[in-house]
């Protein structure tokens, strides 16, 4: 290998891993800011527009300027991927965290993504978990159980609720991480295109449903706060990022360097919430980062498991070989 090719190796794999700082940065505090609302002065249906809508209305001028550009099976394969990490995940994140912790909404939601990724990975995408991968999965496994029982031994029923829809978004997640690896979507396409598919079911959703326009009934600060964490972080930037990461260090690599998201966001739950967790949660905690910090060494350690067969890509769903 020449020295330039060590070289642009080297740049590509920095540029994800600096993608993925970014998406650590803005989905451990994302919980904080939202949930800081969402039991305050928002209702859940208000974040989704503006995590859409104010999307949307950025993307458009790219996508309009690169319409000829975007082959045809990229809009068909950008339909699964707005349920996968478009308006369903977000949804079910943002109405969960009416009910549980930020702390939770963070361990059970990108904390776990890499041993959905694994599971989902082995049984949609027939891909071989190495030991190392099935070791950290079961880790993980053991903190979701552990806040489990810490939420049940509580009487919280609110919260476990919360917490099942965080499971559910990660999942999604883990198959958009996935499915955007198998398809080489481009990066940017991939993040607009899913904004502008989610806006078109979310904004008419809001329009028939709301009783009142939403800047009208929210202090302007907090209104143009959440514009800016919903619709140009999370809803653009965090997304675009996500997806260089993956396209850059591939989909096990990219959903494991999320281990630091858990306590991150549960330290920033403390400082700016006042939410303390308890000694399980904690341990809880401790477990999905320690776990997603094993499988993160290593991905999967062989071929796929029908590595001899081809692979066939429909326009939409998901793909798997046979």
């Amino acid at each position: 290998m020449t020295r330039f090719a060590i070289r642009r190796a080297r740049a590509w794999r920095l540029s994800g891993y600096s993608a993925a700082a970014v998406v650590v940065l803005i989905v451990a505090s994302y919980p904080v800011a939202t949930r800081a609302v969402v039991t305050d002065s928002f209702a859940p249906q208000d974040l989704v527009l503006l995590r859409f809508g104010v999307g949307a209305l950025i993307f458009l001028p790219y996508l309009a300027l690169q319409f000829r550009a975007i082959r045809r099976d990229t809009w068909l394969r950008a339909i699964p991927l707005s349920l996968f990490q478009g308006a369903g995940m977000a949804a079910l994140v943002i109405f969960g965290l009416q009910f549980a912790p930020a702390s939770h909404a963070a361990a059970l939601g990108p904390g776990v993504v890499p041993a959905w990724v694994a599971l989902l990975g082995f049984l949609v995408f027939s891909r071989r978990p190495s030991a190392r991968t099935i070791v950290g999965a079961a880790m993980c496994a053991a903190g979701v159980a552990a806040l489990a029982i810490s939420s049940a031994s509580a009487a919280q029923p609110a919260v476990l609720a919360g917490d099942a829809m965080f499971l559910a978004a990660s999942a999604l997640g883990a198959l958009y991480v996935l499915q955007m690896r198998n398809w080489e979507i481009d990066a940017l396409q991939g993040a607009a295109i899913v904004t502008l598919y989610s806006a078109l079911v979310v904004v008419p959703w809001f329009l028939w449903s709301s009783s009142g326009a939403l800047w009208q009934v929210v202090a302007p600060h907090e209104f143009f706060s959440q514009v800016l964490w919903q619709g140009v972080l999370i809803g653009c930037i965090a997304l675009v990022a996500l997806n260089h990461a993956v396209a850059r260090l591939g989909p096990e690599r990219a959903s494991a360097l999320v281990a630091l998201v858990p306590a991150l966001s549960a330290i920033l739950g403390l400082l700016f919430l006042g939410e303390i967790p308890s000694n399980a949660e904690i341990a809880a905690i401790l477990a999905i980062s320690i776990g997603v910090s094993i499988g993160a060494s290593r991905g999967y350690g062989g071929s796929p498991a029908a590595s001899s067969a081809a692979v066939i890509r429909p326009a939409c769903g998901l793909s798997r070989p046979g």
